[in-house]
């Protein structure tokens, strides 16, 4: 339950706060832009810094009694990005395109031309999908388009 209340939305403020050019991102500007109380931000910070592969780079000082404090967090990596869902997943960008050729299927007005878009997006859909999800995987890892 701490992901959906706590950290998630701490996540979330890191990589908004580095979209509108944040460099070091301090923990009090995290609660400020979440309203949130400082200390449950230290807590999503120390729960969400261990995390494998890294959400972000940080520092931090270790006391030799009580919790972890982070000071400053910077550099939100793609796994962050990927998880607040600012950066696409293979599967993501696959269901865009076929949404996209749907859409595109909708407003044609050659039927023909229609036809053959709708049935483009059906086998993507089905028996292709294994080739769109290949292709925008490496559209994906190539940052192709984004």
């Amino acid at each position: 339950m701490t992901w959906e209340t706590r950290d998630f939305p701490v996540l979330q403020a890191i990589v908004d706060l580095t979209e509108v050019g944040a460099g070091l991102i301090r923990p009090a500007q995290i609660a400020e832009h979440l309203d949130m109380d400082e200390t449950a931000v230290q807590r999503a910070l120390a729960a969400l810094a261990d995390e494998q592969p890294p959400f972000f780079s940080y520092s931090d000082e270790r006391p030799l009694a009580g919790p972890r404090e982070i000071d400053g967090i910077h550099s939100p990596t793609g796994h962050a990005r990927r998880t607040v869902g600012s950066w696409p997943t293979a599967e993501r960008l696959a269901k865009q395109i076929i949404a996209g050729l749907e859409a595109a299927a909708a407003t044609e007005p050659d039927e023909e031309k229609r036809s053959r878009i709708k049935q483009t997006a059906a086998f993507l859909a089905n028996s292709g999908w294994n080739v769109i999800l290949g292709v925008a995987g490496n559209a994906v890892s190539k940052g192709i388009g984004l």
